[in-house]
């Protein structure tokens, strides 16, 4: 696109990469439309090198850390999202809300779903191979009693 500067471009593609959003890369970028580039052959064959270079970038240490944080990190900021009423609701812009998987505000309140962390321990041991050391049995006792506690 002739109108679209190289740094327009190159911030376009690092916000689409982030978000999957063209419409909201374009806006980060001061471009009107950002479907239209996708269709550009400049800028798809920039996502395709941008992808495997990230791709080159993450390392086996990135995704245990990631999983780590998943499975033992703290909910103190969803819980206090969760617990916030009406006008008080906190400016959610510096928490730290990656144990969530799922936000929905109702007319009660805010409804948190939490990550499934037996699973990111599951995962987490899986990367980590060799001997778990019962871990199986431990996660299958966790999810046994998650079910009992649903039922009873």
């Amino acid at each position: 696109m002739r109108d679209v500067t190289s740094t327009q471009q190159k911030c376009f593609c690092r916000a689409y990469l982030r978000t999957l959003d063209p419409m909201r890369a374009a806006e980060t970028a001061g471009i009107k439309d950002g479907h239209a580039l996708l269709h550009d052959r400049e800028i798809t064959a920039r996502l395709e090198r941008m992808r495997n270079d990230w791709s080159a970038q993450i390392l086996r240490d990135d995704a245990v850390r990631r999983l780590a944080e998943l499975a033992f990190g703290r909910t103190n900021d969803a819980a206090l999202l969760a617990l916030a009423r009406g006008t008080e609701l906190p400016d959610v812009a510096g928490m730290d809300l990656s144990a969530v998987s799922e936000l929905k505000v109702t007319e009660k309140g805010v409804e948190v779903k939490f990550i499934d962390r037996v699973r990111a321990l599951e995962a987490l041991c899986s990367l980590l191979g060799g001997d778990t050391g019962g871990a199986a049995e431990f996660f299958q006792a966790l999810e046994d009693a998650g079910e009992e506690a649903v039922t009873a």
